[in-house]
């Protein structure tokens, strides 16, 4: 059984696609399904909160110090970045070029399966759209470096990095910003 999912299908969700096409019926009131609940499990600490990450992992590392000794690793970042926002601020590395080489290695797959299934070419349902990349760099101002550098002081210390290579740590955090 073939599922076109897409936006351009009456039904884009693919669980209640796959429900209508098994021909079942979407139970309600005290049989119903339970609503999901949003959680916070899977969000993306955004572009300044991957910057800070790759920074804190890579500044670990020419250290001398193992970044897997560290124990809640990928919540502090992560914490830290829900409670300014940041994730509301979605990182996005894929550029052009990256964009251009995937399109092309898929052209001739994507196509054939629109037309077998849909009976339109790819680019019709889903026209080239120019790569928005979405990256921090750094800070850029004074303000901005100071306070980047409270917050890696504050992810350092809840991240229990050892007291005897902080000033190592920051000597380098300095030079690299």
């Amino acid at each position: 059984m073939y599922l076109p999912l897409s936006k351009q299908v009456a039904i884009a969700d693919p669980f209640l696609a796959l429900v209508d096409a098994l021909g079942l019926g979407t139970p309600a009131g005290q049989e119903g399904w339970l609503a999901g609940r949003s959680s916070k499990q899977n969000i993306q600490p955004g572009a300044r909160g991957i910057w800070m990450s790759a920074l804190c992992r890579r500044l670990m590392v020419d250290t001398g110090f193992d970044p897997e000794l560290l124990k809640r690793k990928g919540k502090v970042i992560r914490d830290l970045a829900i409670e300014r926002g940041w994730d509301r601020e979605k990182f996005d590395g894929f550029d052009q070029q990256l964009q251009d080489r995937l399109s092309a290695f898929y052209a001739s797959s994507n196509e054939a399966f629109a037309q077998e299934h849909w009976g339109v070419s790819w680019q019709s349902l889903f026209p080239a759209r120019p790569a928005v990349q979405r990256v921090y760099v750094g800070p850029q101002s004074e303000v901005d470096h100071k306070e980047m550098r409270a917050l890696m002081v504050r992810v350092l210390r809840e991240l229990r990095f050892p007291w005897r290579l902080r000033r190592r740590f920051f000597s380098l955090y300095d030079a690299a910003v």
